[in-house]
């Protein structure tokens, strides 16, 4: 059992068991992103052999859902340290559920993934891996259309998916996120991220997203 072997349990087992079968093939996160987006002048290459896939609604989920693949990937194990009670690698993948497919969403994970992986490797000091009710500005309507006005995100729990899974190498929680407007940033920045959530949910508006929606504040 090696690094190989675990990747493609995750990707070609454990995933489609989990998800559904893949729409398309994996998209790799682009050295563009991490030179252009994140301004970041030297990235490690293994950076590049994580991506995001795309799963299409099934009969006991109606959403879209995209997933992160290579936070888990135990690079730094060897197979005798591996330790199925302890963390796979990072020990997260990430996952975001939409209404509609769209090259948007993964684009929108891509860049979550990169952000996070910048803050593990501390390119940016003083900042941790990504947490639950943490906010993140786009900066940027979520996609794309001057239109929405969903440009932040949420990172929390994931909703109608299970919340981890096991590889031969450790655990892997899953984590979600929530788009949400400027309005709702800043309710969320002075009462709190689980009460603007909750009020998400009631609404219909979360776990999953929908670019077209209102905000609610």
């Amino acid at each position: 059992m090696d690094l190989e072997e675990v990747w493609r349990i995750r990707e070609e087992e454990v995933y489609p068991a989990l998800f559904g079968p893949r729409v398309r093939g994996i998209f790799p996160l682009q050295m563009q992103m991490f030179t252009g987006q994140f301004g970041q002048s030297e990235v490690d290459p293994r950076w590049l052999h994580y991506g995001v896939f795309e799963f299409a609604p099934t009969d006991t989920r109606h959403s879209w859902l995209y997933v992160t693949s290579g936070h888990s990937n135990p690079w730094e194990q060897s197979p005798e340290e591996f330790d199925r009670d302890g963390e796979s690698g990072a020990g997260v993948e990430f996952t975001f559920a939409t209404t509609e497919a769209g090259d948007w969403a993964i684009r929108t994970l891509q860049s979550m993934m990169g952000f996070d992986i910048l803050l593990g490797a501390g390119r940016f000091p003083g900042k941790q891996y990504l947490g639950l009710n943490d906010r993140i500005p786009l900066r940027a309507p979520l996609n794309g259309d001057p239109a929405c006005v969903l440009r932040n995100l949420v990172m929390t729990e994931p909703e109608g998916i299970p919340t981890e899974f096991r590889l031969p190498s450790g655990k892997v929680l899953l984590t979600g996120f929530t788009a949400i407007s400027d309005e709702e940033l800043r309710e969320a920045k002075q009462s709190g991220c689980p009460g603007l959530i909750d009020r998400l949910r009631v609404a219909g508006f979360h776990p999953v997203n929908d670019p077209h929606r209102r905000s609610l504040v």
